[in-house]
């Protein structure tokens, strides 16, 4: 995982040479939990996009917000559920693991 390191200024998303972006979805909010301390930069609901590479997802947040993107690699991503509730937006819940050195 990675805070701030894949957008640009123009609000988009900076992918390696090697990959590219299968799917984009506009709309998107995202928000953290069971984090203990909880950084500034992951507090609250962030809203943006997401981006789907080969090997990782992308979320760019719109606005001006401490969060400005955040990378989830596939092989971080950990007990992923997609849930459909019968009043409200789907979503997929899950752990997102840490790579040493990071938060």
């Amino acid at each position: 995982m990675a805070l701030n390191k894949n957008h640009s200024e123009g609000g988009g998303v900076i992918v390696n040479n090697s990959e590219n972006v299968l799917m984009t979805y506009d709309h998107v909010e995202i928000t953290f939990s069971d984090m203990e301390p909880m950084p500034e930069a992951f507090k609250g609901t962030k809203k943006g996009s997401v981006f789907l590479t080969p090997y990782r997802v992308i979320f760019v947040s719109k606005g001006k917000d401490a969060m400005q993107s955040f990378v989830m690699p596939f092989y971080l991503l950990k007990d992923c559920e997609i849930k459909q509730p019968v009043f409200g937006a789907n979503y997929i819940k899950g752990t997102v693991k840490a790579e040493a050195g990071g938060m």
